[in-house]
């Protein structure tokens, strides 16, 4: 890539230097100011060089990042240069972490504090807590709706209950995620409400028009994200006597990141929420980032410098912090938000493994995994120093986001397939045992995605249900060996708070007037003392599926192959119903993953096992060591984990 003016640049940092002398007495803020300053200054210039202000825009980031370094206090700082000198710290396979709502889960964030030896009982050391910020009572979507980005929920704690937090975390080895949620803000934050009065500069922080001819030009190429509840993407708002962007929610404004000041706010809120001690950030939503006319608004190039700009100001005021990109798009396009070419790794450190979680799903509703190992096989192999995030689910629905064409060399049409999925996993199909809920019906295109639980989804909750002990262990299998291939694939394993101890669908959203429109509040359930103490009680599920998942995650982090950035390797063998590939450690030691994707008992032979260098015998790590001889006969949903049997764990 061309570099523009790095003469100018290199010139200017110097003249920045002499006006400002205490710089200098921070060496290794110097030193990491000069060494991206000239990334910085192509970065702004390429957005916003036409203002012709890029030196005034690069003393104010300069300024600003200058300011977030010195309130960083001297804990975070070591942990900087440790990271610093490590490298990819995120990437090297020993994080597993947990998602989760804060008062769902122990109330307060004091209180979750008191409960970090479950999750290290577990074998979780990341948590990724769900957004805490303040929001309106009312309108908040879950805390995606932040009216104030430097306070925490009250019910919640305050700031310094959140820096105790990631103190305790880091004393025991752990790490501490969390929501940023920069595409748009609550209506009621601060800037919303002076754009409302007509104040300005802040009416430049959103996008607001007077009358329809702009948004209806939007509005011709923008696609609805929540058709069925909230069409169009533009508000009116009285009083105002403007129509305001607002892509997700009508309380929930779009900013302009064309505003260059905007773009400075936000780049310092990021770092004060680095300053409490918040080791990754998740940025929200950020195909949505930037807004140009005549498309589609979403994946556009200004996005990624964006988070180039975003990414450059961290590594100079907080490196030791990383980047999670929500990218929910095509594998390809999440790809690109890790960064292209000299900008590779420089963008999002990680990015989720979107379509994996679609895949796994259709996997156990058909029975199939043909479209699984094809998403595995043409998964894009992320750069250097950066990985993918996998998970089963999250705090959202399930969206069906299959590449078409791969339907189609199925011989499945695309509509009826994903009808299929939603009428499978709401327990309409015929036999299905799922107890999900359809989300986002859209009328006009027959769209819809799915809500519940693992458990739910699995079976588990039809099967306590009708008392059914056979329907029971069959889901329990399909719940455990799921979480089995999340945590066969490298990267960092995320689970969602409930599953690992089976929690069904919680339907008492219903019963709350702020939460009974979204039905995606069931598969967040109300996680209780007496929930997480069932986990010590012999037979029930929960006991059995945490301490499966414990076991299993136990072995994952003995075994190197498992946690290697090495890309899974699809074994192509007979049977359309098993998912097989090999994952491979730094000193060449093998695992080969199996799983039965369906309800019929499968058979494996032994060409399966040849390409993993196995021999007719192979040790099963996944359940306690134990031999399996070619051929290897797997139950319904049934998985494995096999090494040479001579072979241990590995470190």
């Amino acid at each position: 890539m061309r570099r523009p003016f790095p003469r100018r640049a290199e010139a200017d940092f110097f003249r920045f230097l002499q006006e400002n002398p205490r710089i200098e007495e921070d060496r290794e803020f110097t030193l990491r100011l000069a060494s991206h300053y000239s990334d910085l200054y192509r970065l702004l210039s390429r957005l916003y060089g036409s203002s012709g202000a890029i030196r005034e825009l690069m003393d104010s980031f300069c300024h600003l990042l200058w300011e977030k370094r010195q309130a960083r206090d001297s804990r975070l700082r070591q942990i900087d240069r440790e990271r610093v000198s490590r490298g990819d710290w995120y990437r090297q396979g020993d994080l597993a972490g947990m998602q989760l709502y804060v008062d769902r889960f122990a109330r307060t964030i004091g209180g979750l504090t008191e409960e970090l030896d479950y999750f290290q009982d577990l074998g979780i050391n990341m948590l990724h807590l769900m957004p805490l910020l303040k929001t309106p009572r009312d309108h908040n979507d879950g805390g995606y709706a932040v009216s104030d980005y430097g306070t925490v929920q009250e019910e919640l704690g305050t700031m310094e209950d959140l820096r105790e937090l990631a103190r305790e975390l880091h004393r025991r080895g752990m790490v501490l995620a969390l929501d940023y949620v920069l595409n748009h803000t609550s209506d009621e934050h601060p800037w919303a409400q002076a754009a409302r009065a007509g104040e300005s500069p802040c009416r430049g922080y959103y996008f607001t028009y007077l009358d329809r001819e702009i948004p209806d030009r939007f509005d011709e190429t923008m696609p609805e994200v929540f058709p069925e509840t909230v069409p169009g993407n533009f508000t009116w708002i009285p009083g105002m006597n403007r129509w305001v962007m607002t892509v997700f929610h009508r309380y929930q404004w779009d900013l302009n990141y064309a505003n260059p000041r905007v773009t400075l706010e936000m780049t310092g809120i990021l770092l004060d929420l680095a300053n409490q001690g918040v080791d990754i950030l998740r940025l929200d939503a950020v195909p949505y980032l930037w807004k140009r006319l005549g498309t589609s608004c979403q994946n556009l190039p200004e996005a990624h410098l964006l988070l180039r700009i975003f990414n450059v100001c961290a590594r100079i005021a907080s490196p030791g912090i990383a980047f999670i990109a929500e990218a929910i798009v095509q594998p390809r396009e999440i790809a690109r938000y890790f960064g292209e070419e000299e900008w590779a790794g420089r963008e999002c450190e990680l990015a989720y493994n979107a379509s994996l979680m679609v895949l796994l799903w259709d996997a156990a509703a058909t029975g199939r995994s043909v479209l699984l190992q094809r998403g595995l096989r043409e998964l894009p192999h992320p750069p250097e120093d950066t990985t993918w995030l996998n998970y089963l689910r999250c705090h959202d629905d399930i969206g069906l986001g299959y590449d078409e064409q791969h339907l189609r060399d199925q011989g499945w049409d695309p509509r009826a397939h994903r009808d299929f999925m939603v009428r499978y996993f709401t327990g309409e199909f015929p036999g299905s045992p799922a107890r999900g809920l359809r989300f986002m019906y859209n009328p006009r295109s027959g769209d819809a995605r799915i809500s519940g639980t693992a458990a739910s989804l699995a079976g588990i909750e039809q099967a306590l249900e009708r008392d059914d002990p056979a329907l029971l262990e069959e889901a329990l299998a399909l719940h455990v060996a799921l979480h089995g291939v999340i945590f066969s694939l490298g990267g960092v394993p995320i689970v969602y708070a409930g599953d690992e101890l089976g929690l069904c669908n919680d339907y008492s959203f219903a019963g709350d007037p702020h939460l009974a429109g979204d039905n995606r509040w069931a598969h967040r359930p109300w996680i209780s003392r007496e929930d997480r103490a069932r986990r010590h009680r012999e037979g029930t599920v929960a006991g059995r599926i945490f301490q499966e998942l414990q076991r299993l995650l136990a072995v994952r982090r003995a075994t190197a192959a498992l946690r290697s950035v090495s890309a899974p390797e699809v074994i192509c063998q007979g049977s359309p119903h098993v998912l097989s590939f090999v994952r491979t450690g730094p000193g060449g030691e093998t695992v080969l993953v199996l799983m039965n994707c369906s309800r019929t008992v499968r058979e494996v032979g032994l060409e399966t096992l040849l390409p993993a260098g196995l021999g007719p015998e192979a040790q099963d790590i996944a359940h306690g060591g134990q031999l399996r001889r070619a051929p290897l006969r797997l139950e319904p949903y049934e998985f494995c984990w096999l090494t040479a049997p001579t072979a241990g764990y590995s470190d």
